[in-house]
């Protein structure tokens, strides 16, 4: 059973330009969490929101800390928030190698004090890419360039990873080569991630999707 610490809890509602989101959920702190739905239905916005990037009047808990409450008028700024953000391009910094992109999250973490619970030798293999570290970012295939993505991400020691539709750039050759590495972090590591799309093949066929949505 579940203890509230153990949960992230999200509630919204609010409006940004035209758009109005209401939404509430609880998911545990451990697994793959799919916010599914039709393109334009707010699940990017959400996504928004739990990192910081976007305000709106709600509350959000991530275990036993508490994010975002406007009962008590605390919010988090971005930087303050301990997420690693998975975006639909890989946004690779470009003059850096692949050693140097996962390097970037994983030092500037370790200089705020973070604990390394998420090791970098561990992540390069999960995800296959050890013979990747020297190449330039422009060098790589839209699978591999993803999947640095990931690693960088992850290397930042998150305590959630958020996923905007990570494979949605890819062709469907490419997502049937990347979920293996999926299945493979998913075993492995024990944090939570909140993973948006709008493909329900995509989310059908992982056995680690738990069966959450919002439309």
């Amino acid at each position: 059973m579940n203890t509230p610490a153990a949960m992230i809890s999200a509630r919204y509602d609010g409006v940004l330009g035209s758009f109005h989101l209401d939404v509430a959920f609880e998911t545990p702190m451990r697994g793959i969490t799919a916010l599914f739905g039709p393109s334009g239905c707010g699940k990017t916005m959400i996504l928004r929101c739990v990192a910081g990037l976007n305000r709106l009047p709600g509350r959000l808990s991530v275990g036993d800390d508490v994010w975002q409450d406007d009962a008590t008028g605390k919010s988090l700024e971005p930087h303050e928030r301990a997420v690693g953000y998975v975006f639909q391009e890989a946004s690779l910094f470009a003059h850096l190698s692949v050693l140097g992109n996962l390097r970037y999250g994983y030092r500037r973490a370790l200089r705020k004090g973070a604990v390394e619970e998420i090791r970098f030798d561990e992540i390069v293999g999960l995800l296959g890419i050890g013979h990747l570290l020297k190449r330039a970012t422009g060098q790589l295939s839209g699978g591999e360039r993803q999947r640095v993505a990931i690693g960088r991400a992850l290397l930042a020691q998150p305590r959630l990873l958020l996923m905007d539709e990570p494979l949605s750039a890819l062709d469907r050759m490419t997502k049937e080569e990347i979920l293996p590495y999926f299945e493979a972090l998913h075993a492995s590591l024990s944090i939570p991630v909140l993973y948006v799309s709008h493909d329900i093949s995509e989310i059908g066929k992982p056995r680690h999707f738990r069966d959450r949505a919002t439309g």
